[in-house]
């Protein structure tokens, strides 16, 4: 049984260290089964991420991505292609509580449930989508937001936030990126196809502003908090935690600086 729920935020991190951060959060619950920890973060630099199995080369400009000082690093879950830019990622972690979380679209459902009661103390009320629409995610060469399922959160008709997750016999990790802003031209440099903006949305399209990351953050922590009946410590990583996720960031790293030269026709 979950009897402690903890909260980190974290705003300084890259993107291979935010998916060892990831990594080492999902190792501190499996370690301490009564505990359940929620994260929000950004990205600095901005950089793309790939679910598992999928490869750069068949998604993303690389050349473009090397020029631009755009990392792209790989996710320990699945789903597709995600450029993280304006935007707040969550990560969710916790052990495979029957009572709490009895299935994997058990807890999917329930922690897009909490971020629906956040995103509404922001003024913006979004529904279940209800249907798959495309491909299996990690089957397919398009971006996280162009493919949604019938778990996904969206605005009218449009994916605000896109979400994976992985699980084994003891917990899972999920993680997902909410849309602030969206800089067309520049997503439409990264990936190597079209992206599809009919399919999505952002806080700043919805709201024409956006809140500041601390109100956002708050909203969806209290999100959290009322639908899972909890109240939230706030911690922060331990130096240990840290150091761990420095020596493990480059396993997460797709692209070697070695292997620019050799993909996307770049000299």
């Amino acid at each position: 049984m979950i009897k402690k729920w903890y909260f980190i935020v974290t705003r300084e991190f890259s993107p291979a260290m935010n998916m060892a951060l990831d990594s080492v959060m999902w190792e501190k619950v499996k370690e301490n089964c009564d505990t359940a920890i929620l994260r929000f973060y950004t990205w600095k630099p901005s950089g793309v991420s790939l679910g598992a199995n999928q490869k750069p080369q068949n998604l993303v400009n690389i050349d473009f991505c090397k020029r631009n000082n755009i990392p792209i690093v790989a996710r320990v879950t699945g789903g597709s292609a995600i450029f993280h830019d304006r935007e707040i990622t969550y990560s969710f972690s916790a052990c495979n509580d029957r009572e709490i979380f009895p299935g994997p679209l058990s807890s999917y459902e329930k922690i897009s449930e909490g971020l629906k009661i956040g995103l509404g103390k922001i003024g913006i009320n979004v529904q279940w989508r209800g249907v798959s629409i495309g491909k299996e995610p990690s089957l397919t060469n398009r971006d996280c937001f162009s493919l949604s399922s019938r778990h996904d959160l969206i605005f009218n008709g449009r994916k605000i936030i896109g979400s994976a997750q992985r699980k084994d016999r003891i917990s899972f990790l999920q993680h997902g990126s909410l849309l602030l802003e969206i800089q067309k031209d520049l997503w439409k440099n990264i990936f190597l196809f079209e992206p599809d903006f009919s399919k999505i949305i952002s806080v700043s399209e919805i709201l024409k502003q956006v809140p500041d990351f601390d109100t956002i953050v708050n909203a969806l922590k209290i999100g959290f908090e009322e639908f899972f009946g909890c109240i939230f410590e706030q911690i922060s990583f331990s130096d240990n935690d840290i150091e761990k996720a420095k020596k493990n960031q480059q396993a997460f790293v797709l692209v070697q600086e070695e292997q620019w030269k050799n993909t996307n026709g770049s000299k």
